[in-house]
């Protein structure tokens, strides 16, 4: 069985010129409301209005400085307005821009910069210091004067002339170049084109608006505001910025991920919703800050990129029953997510079908499962990336005959369609021939009160082929005996063959900037560890 979303009427304009229309029409209505604020020094905000001039400023001055439709631009920085212009403005003007993570190591900064084949480079205070600007075109930075360096206060300050700009294909001119995480070899471009960005905003704004029409909203329903802590290099926190300027919401960005000021925030502004990964809300599940705020405002969180404990949940939950959370499904190969939650979606679910998506589950023969049936789940659908950056030829090897995408999430879906997240297809752990989830041991874990964070790999056993093991960050002490009562806790409750016998006891847990737990990374400092002490 294939599984469907709806279909609907997507844009044929340009990704910039929805956007900038949409900015136009709630600069009109609230003309002296900000766009952006910083979440840590309110001054530095920008109107729609001002936003609108800084595009037209900055996309002309790549005409007349020799940018070409193609050229591609890598920004590296932090949160900020600024680089949300810059995105506007090079789109504009026919350029691709490709964000990098502004933590990346010197080596990762080059690696990207080289394989982006990026012409030019916008960077802030924190990264400016990772480029020669010998070696590139032009170097700005985007919130300081750094000598040698232009700045972006100089780019807009130039008059509007109306230069022309170039036409664009939006089928298949490229706008965006994302890396995806490198979980899986090095990190590679993700080519998305105005057709993926439009479609994907579309489908989006579309479930939005359905599940106001649910709650007894408008549909065009918007908060006034909304705090902004993703970080807009990844698609989740790019795509939030995108439809809070489409939906006339002014976002409070977060240069730093700070709970102690979120909180804040959200009892400051009477915030209803916020969006983050399951790591954050683990940190916040745990944190003393809660007893300092008032949250009885917020009334959901959205999660995506990694799935949610059911222990996280239920703690959440027991301390504000109010909330209701929802977590969908994606990747940056997909533009954002296949899977968004309906109003009635079980909790743990990643919800159904967004418009434009398809949806087989295999099973390991190749055919395709029922209702209930646990297998690999293939998409496609206009949204689906344009390839991989200069490596065309794997996209080979991840579609198959029909053009769907294989993801490497082991997956099953309920009557309505809801989905659910097994594991991934390549993190499962085989004992005795049998799949065993790393996340589900995870989840059980969590439920223990000693555990924090954790982490599950396999490893290899004489006995079995393949045995779990358990990192865990305590609350509080690391001896035998504490193991032993987690080790006891876990395996009570899961059958034999996913038993746990051996927790090692970390500080942390290594994750992507996204909140992706790094099981290779985990699984090479225990075996270093192992070998080390032979």
């Amino acid at each position: 069985m294939i599984l469907r979303g709806e279909t609907i009427d997507v844009s044929k304009e340009p990704i910039h010129q929805v956007l900038l229309k949409r900015l136009e029409y709630f600069q009109k209505k609230k003309p002296d409301s900000p766009a952006f604020l910083s979440a840590e020094n309110r001054n530095d905000c920008v109107t729609r209005g001002d936003l609108i001039q800084y595009t037209l400023r900055i996309s002309e001055w790549f005409i007349e400085n020799g940018y070409k439709k193609g050229d591609v631009i890598l920004v590296a920085a932090n949160n900020d307005w600024r680089a949300v212009v810059v995105f506007f403005a090079a789109w504009r003007a026919g350029i691709i821009v490709s964000p990098a993570c502004p933590l990346f190591t010197k080596y990762e900064m080059e690696y990207q910069l080289n394989d982006s084949t990026a012409k030019m480079v916008f960077a802030d205070k924190s990264t400016i210091h990772l480029f020669d600007h010998h070696k590139i075109k032009h170097l700005v930075c985007l919130n300081d004067n750094v000598p040698n360096t232009l700045s972006f206060d100089e780019l807009i300050s130039r008059p509007v002339r109306h230069l022309k700009m170039p036409d664009i294909d939006t089928e298949n001119d490229l706008v965006f170049l994302p890396y995806s995480s490198g979980t899986t070899g090095k990190p590679k471009g993700v080519m998305l084109a105005h057709e993926n960005l439009a479609t994907m905003l579309a489908a989006v704004i579309k479930k939005i608006e359905d599940a106001a029409e649910k709650y007894g909203l408008p549909r065009d329903f918007a908060p006034e505001y909304d705090l902004h802590f993703l970080p807009i290099y990844h698609v989740m926190g790019f795509f939030r910025t995108l439809i809070s300027c489409y939906r006339g919401t002014c976002q409070l960005m977060f240069h730093k991920f700070d709970l102690d000021l979120v909180l804040k925030l959200v009892e400051e502004y009477s915030i209803t919703a916020l969006n983050m990964v399951p790591a954050v809300l683990v940190r916040l599940v745990n944190s003393p800050l809660l007893k300092k705020y008032d949250l009885s405002s917020l009334m959901s969180i959205a999660l995506g990129s990694a799935p949610l404990p059911e222990g996280v949940l239920n703690k959440l939950l027991s301390m504000y029953p109010q909330i209701k959370v929802v977590q969908g499904y994606g990747m940056t190969e997909l533009t954002l997510a296949s899977h968004l939650p309906a109003v009635d979606s079980p909790p743990l679910s990643v919800g159904r079908l967004i418009p434009g998506f398809e949806m087989k589950v295999k099973k390991e023969d190749g055919s395709l499962c029922g209702v209930g049936e646990i297998g690999e789940c293939w998409l496609k659908g206009p949204q689906l990336m344009k390839g991989y950056w200069k490596k065309q030829d794997l996209m080979k090897e991840i579609l198959d005959e029909d053009g769907f995408m294989r993801t490497g999430d082991i997956v099953y879906y309920d009557k309505n369609g809801d989905t659910f997240i097994c594991d991934r297809a390549k993190e499962l752990i085989k004992v005795n021939a049998k799949q065993v989830a790393p996340a589900e041991l995870e989840s059980v874990l969590l439920e223990h009160d000693n555990v924090v964070d954790a982490c599950v790999f396999g490893v290899d056993d004489v006995s079995t082929g393949e045995k779990p093991v358990a990192a865990v960050v305590p609350k509080y002490g690391k001896d035998q005996k504490i193991a032993e009562d987690i080790i006891r806790y876990i395996n009570r409750k899961l059958a034999k063959y996913k038993n746990v016998n051996e927790i090692i006891f970390v500080n942390e847990i290594a994750r992507t900037a996204t909140g992706k737990i790094l099981r290779r990374t985990m699984k090479k400092a225990y075996l270093d560890a192992k070998k080390s002490r032979l």
